[in-house]
């Protein structure tokens, strides 16, 4: 069996849609709103935590031992109705390839499957393994890599995601790793955007 993890958020469309913008004001809010830290403040604090603990929310589940489930309920209560569209070839480019589709990403459940039905290829992936599958230890951390692997026993994994570093722990635990955009350092493969993956070498290996 072969296994496709597949990141969603910028990954299946392209960043200009503001999705994560939105999502982005929203972390900035709860911050201030739920946490009473200054505005200016947080940027610093974001930074500082997205470099030691990967995500913003594990950094304020070690500092302010928040409530995970209210965070990502909050953070992702956003409207990205109109800002992605059904996608045919992007559904098409899915169907060719040929191995076992996961949505591998470090937003909730409820987020992920509305921006899979807005770009209509849902019925493409047989399950999304989302930050609370990963027990809420989100990518590039090594954890949830080695979850899926663990669940799901495959003889080859292939992984595409829009971040450097999240490419990088792919490549390192023996992925074939696909960076969405241009760093072919950290990659076997980089490409501007998910439809221009080749097919016929996903399906080779």
């Amino acid at each position: 069996m072969k296994v496709f993890l597949i990141d969603v958020d910028n990954t299946l469309y392209p960043q200009e849609a503001g999705i994560f913008d939105l999502v982005d004001k929203r972390i900035n809010e709860y911050m201030i709103k739920f946490l009473g830290m200054d505005a200016k403040e947080v940027p610093r604090k974001r930074i500082e935590y997205w470099h030691t603990y990967g995500t913003t929310m594990a950094g304020l589940m070690k500092h302010f031992n928040i409530d995970p489930y209210h965070f990502l309920e909050f953070t992702h209560d956003v409207d990205i109705d109109g800002r992605i569209k059904p996608n045919k070839t992007l559904r098409e480019k899915l169907q060719k390839i040929e191995a076992v589709k996961i949505a591998f990403t470090n937003a909730p459940l409820t987020h992920a499957k509305r921006v899979l039905e807005l770009l209509g290829i849902i019925d493409q992936f047989v399950d999304i393994f989302d930050i609370i599958s990963a027990d809420f230890i989100g990518k590039p951390h090594k954890y949830p890599y080695q979850k899926i692997v663990k669940l799901t026993k495959a003889e080859k994994y292939i992984m595409a995601d829009d971040v450097d570093r999240n490419v990088k722990t792919a490549k390192q635990l023996g992925m074939f790793a696909i960076h969405i955009g241009d760093n072919k350092e950290v990659a076997d493969l980089a490409v501007k955007r998910f439809e221009e993956i080749p097919e016929t070498l996903i399906n080779k290996l």
